[in-house]
């Protein structure tokens, strides 16, 4: 997300001054403590976000679930406030992701970690130096994301992680390694799809991966000290939040639902993971088939994306009604939707689709954002609702 700029609230006035302080403390705390930076996720929650509204909205014990869990920013923040937790994500990638992030280890495992990495690195290297064959097993559009000795020493030094029998070590070493391919790419930049010019030579991919490895491992060292003594691990689920019920059981319930959902038609998130995505060979159809909002589908006709953008927003709004505890809130972090030059401001479609599900809103906070694609400036909205009284 973006940060600062002058906040603006409405509604329930404590409720909204706990938005705006969640909202204006982003503008001030480091985003990427603890293992929060340790792999880039574009548009992820600023951890001060999560760790406000969870200490306001829950107490020790209590449920906090993410339905576009991402990263896992909301789960780890969760985990330090000695909540309980659950995610769900469409993005194969977030599971594994959030697992290693948010994996407790003490100091001998850590130390074990970092030995391992040497020795993945080391195999690498050898490899690198002998020239030994190795195919990166990428769609032919994706090949030429990489210099011809960056794609062989990258789809080497996967072969040596994957021959890494414990799975949390290998795990983790596949994070890192994917926190790495689009640095060593030719992109640009993570959400770009333009070339740079990168000077990278023989070995650097392995070097760097080894350097990403100790980093983690001092990451996990400070997680391990902020952490409480009996903390309970996330769960993660893989699918569509617009299932909610059918994922999580009808038993499962949330004190409260804290998520930053896809803000209409501006990002392509299968897009922006699609290298790491191949590269780990993981099934990503459902992902690219179900992704709300994306920006490709503006593309194409843009009347039509903001209908679908219409109905999805009142999909996921009554899934997340179904788990929400009697006196549970839900707090969304996002921004005014924009489709071809079509705006969606984001409170009034709340407001209109919110008592057909079942919720009202109660207060908000809003800042503005600058339009990086032309047109009217748009704003990013933090916003809590809640079960509508039934009138009698």
């Amino acid at each position: 997300m973006n940060v600062g700029g002058p906040t603006r609230s409405q509604g329930d006035p404590k409720i909204a001054a706990t938005l705006v302080e969640a909202m204006e403390a982003a503008a001030h705390e480091d985003p990427d403590a603890l293992t929060h930076g340790f792999h880039a996720w574009p548009a992820r929650m600023h951890r001060a976000i999560a760790r406000i509204v969870i200490a306001r909205a829950t107490r020790e014990g209590e449920r906090v679930l993410d339905p576009f869990c991402g990263s896992g920013t909301v789960l780890l923040e969760a985990m330090l406030a000695g909540r309980r937790s659950a995610g769900v994500d469409l993005n194969p990638l977030a599971g594994s992701l959030v697992a290693v992030k948010c994996e407790r280890r003490d100091a001998d495992s850590r130390d074990a970690f970092e030995q391992l990495a040497e020795l993945v690195g080391e195999a690498s290297i050898e490899r690198v130096q002998a020239r030994e064959r190795a195919i990166a097993k990428l769609p032919p559009s994706m090949i030429g994301w990489y210099g011809p000795h960056v794609l062989k020493e990258l789809a080497g030094l996967l072969e040596e992680i994957r021959s890494v029998e414990d799975d949390a070590d290998r795990r983790a070493l596949e994070m890192v390694f994917s926190s790495l391919v689009v640095k060593l790419s030719k992109k640009r930049a993570e959400t770009s799809q333009q070339e740079a010019e990168k000077r990278i030579r023989k070995g650097l991919s392995t070097e760097m991966f080894v350097r990403k490895c100790h980093e983690l491992a001092q990451r996990w060292g400070t997680l391990d000290e902020a952490l409480p003594a009996d903390v309970i691990a996330p769960r993660f689920f893989e699918g569509d939040s617009r299932e909610l019920e059918h994922l999580l059981g009808a038993r499962t319930k949330a004190r409260l639902i804290l998520t930053s959902p896809p803000y209409g038609g501006t990002y392509d998130y299968h897009a922006q993971h699609a290298l790491r995505l191949a590269w780990l060979g993981l099934d990503a159809r459902a992902f690219a088939r179900r992704e709300m909002g994306a920006r490709r589908s503006a593309a194409v006709d843009p009347d039509e994306a903001a209908e679908q953008w219409w109905d999805d927003v009142a999909a996921m709004l009554r899934g997340m009604e179904r788990v929400l505890d009697r006196d549970g809130f839900i707090v969304l972090l996002m921004g005014d939707g924009r489709f071809g030059q079509l705006d969606v401001p984001l409170i009034p479609q709340l407001l209109e689709i919110a008592p057909h599900v079942g919720l009202e809103l109660v207060a908000s906070a809003s800042q503005p954002r600058p339009a990086w694609g032309g047109g009217a400036t748009r704003e990013e909205h933090l916003v809590a609702l809640k079960r509508a009284e039934r009138r009698r």
